[in-house]
């Protein structure tokens, strides 16, 4: 069963979109990708 997820939108210059995407690159994922693994993290290890 496919599991409900929800768009994410966010606004950020393009100075740091760019360096973003590097860091992204260096790990071998897109931008999408580590923007939702740093999301997961972060509220993960806010819930404690």
């Amino acid at each position: 069963m496919a599991e409900d997820k929800k768009r994410f939108v966010l606004l950020v210059d393009n100075n740091i979109f760019e360096k973003f995407k590097k860091l992204a690159q260096e790990q071998n994922r897109t931008a999408g990708n580590l923007g939702t693994k740093l999301i997961i993290d972060y509220v993960k290890e806010n819930e404690k």
